[in-house]
């Protein structure tokens, strides 16, 4: 906290007048007060002038950081001279306007303050509304439901666990429906053994894969963007498969050949079938196939007629 005091200068044979306003430390001690620097201007609208205390120069810096000097201008054309204004009213008014001045400062730092703060509140908000935004996918049981049914059907020799050995031998039935041709079955297992070692690793007999931790490792492919991309590469190759007649169409009979070499039942098939053929033509473009089952990986919304793809979904436990 700063004391201030102010002196009044008039001059009786002119117009001008001086008003000199000092503030000081009240810890300062009475001589460091007394040796504060002084200003007087003289308000003639011609010269400026300024004396100064003398004082030795190693105090100079030192008395400017603990002292400051406002000198206010009380004089203008639109008001009375100085002289003709008593002091303490003078003195009063000067107060009085100083005191706007910095209360208004004052206001203005808290606006700028709270301006702040409620910027920060606003930043912190946006934040947390982007996490949630983030959150990320396969989360949902639903989602976890459909996996576990994928994880049954792979598991071809129902021990309880997947090997590339039951990855390897689903691929083979639907080569050899013999509906493809060498170039494509050669295609078709590079993808099967590009497909094993990206999600699961390496290809020896130790490696076995229990539905958990196919969860995991499809909720982790889920969430990497280069690697949902290409979830699913192998679709193609089964439509091909099992279109026999090589119309680029899949009808009852031909989805039907698709469940058995899932190890599904044709009932299953038709159920499916009637399910997933949304305009009720009884056919599936390839287009349709491909769609259909990425977005049984991908979604997570209990209510699209891909979570038929692969049959019905097993119960919950």
């Amino acid at each position: 906290m700063h004391m201030y005091a102010a002196s009044v200068t008039t001059s009786p044979s002119s117009s001008s007048s001086s008003l000199c306003f000092h503030f000081f430390s009240p810890q300062l001690p009475l001589s460091k007060r007394i040796r504060t620097r002084q200003r007087t201007v003289v308000f003639n609208g011609k010269q400026s002038k300024a004396k100064k205390l003398t004082k030795k120069k190693k105090f100079r810096k030192e008395k400017q950081q603990q002292s400051r000097l406002v000198v206010i201008n009380l004089s203008c054309a639109t008001h009375a001279p100085w002289h003709l204004m008593s002091g303490r009213t003078a003195m009063i008014q000067a107060v009085r306007q100083y005191s706007k001045k910095t209360a208004g400062a004052a206001t203005m730092r808290r606006e700028e303050s709270d301006s702040d703060s409620d910027s920060d509140d606003e930043f912190e908000r946006r934040r947390r509304n982007a996490n949630v935004k983030r959150s990320e996918r396969g989360d949902s049981e639903f989602w976890r439901r459909k996996m576990r049914t994928l994880h049954r059907i792979m598991d071809v020799n129902h021990d309880g666990v997947i090997s590339y050995d039951d990855f390897n031998l689903l691929a083979k039935r639907f080569s050899d429906l013999g509906h493809l041709s060498p170039e494509v079955a050669a295609e078709f297992n590079d993808v099967i053994k590009q497909t094993w070692e990206e999600q699961f690793g390496e290809i020896t007999p130790y490696n076995l894969v229990n539905a958990e931790q196919f969860l995991t490792d499809l909720h982790h492919r889920l969430n990497d963007k280069k690697m949902a991309k290409r979830i699913g590469r192998f679709l193609p190759y089964l439509f091909k498969a099992v279109d026999f007649d090589h119309t680029g169409h899949l009808d009852l009979e031909q989805y039907k050949l698709f469940f058995r070499c899932l190890g599904l039942t044709e009932e299953d098939a038709a159920v499916s079938f009637a399910v997933i053929d949304k305009n009720g033509d009884g056919q599936l473009s390839l287009k349709e196939f491909v769609h259909l089952g990425r977005q049984f990986f991908l979604t997570e919304d209990d209510t699209k007629i891909s979570k038929m793809f692969w049959g019905p979904l097993i119960t919950d436990h």
